[in-house]
């Protein structure tokens, strides 16, 4: 009979002391603002980086539409910003030659 247990007694060693919860433990307010700290690092980057895109996506527009404006897409870039744009997007003269094909704006009518 000294080896039978009492049902709800609890057979670990200590008696007395209580079970540690770690589903507990884990919800602290410490543990909370080093989340929310992620986060906010996460979500600051993210704008960064967005930012950067928008703001090159509005240069290339920008300066496409000042080239076709002027047409001056047969002949070498007019500006810094105007060669940048024809490098991201890939456009390049490809040896044409200027004096054979008709003006831009012969072609408009």
């Amino acid at each position: 009979m000294a080896h039978e247990h009492q049902a709800g007694e609890n057979t670990s060693p200590g008696r007395g002391h209580r079970k540690r919860d770690l589903r507990n433990e884990l919800r602290g307010p410490e543990v909370r603002e080093a989340i929310m700290a992620g986060v906010v690092v996460a979500v600051t980057i993210a704008l960064f980086l967005g930012g950067v895109v928008v703001g090159v996506i509005a240069v290339v527009a920008f300066s496409v539409h000042r080239e076709d404006r002027a047409y001056t897409l047969l002949g070498d870039a007019p500006s810094r910003m105007s060669k940048s744009a024809r490098r991201l997007n890939g456009v390049g003269r490809r040896d044409l030659d200027a004096e054979l094909l008709p003006s831009a704006r012969e072609l408009v009518h």
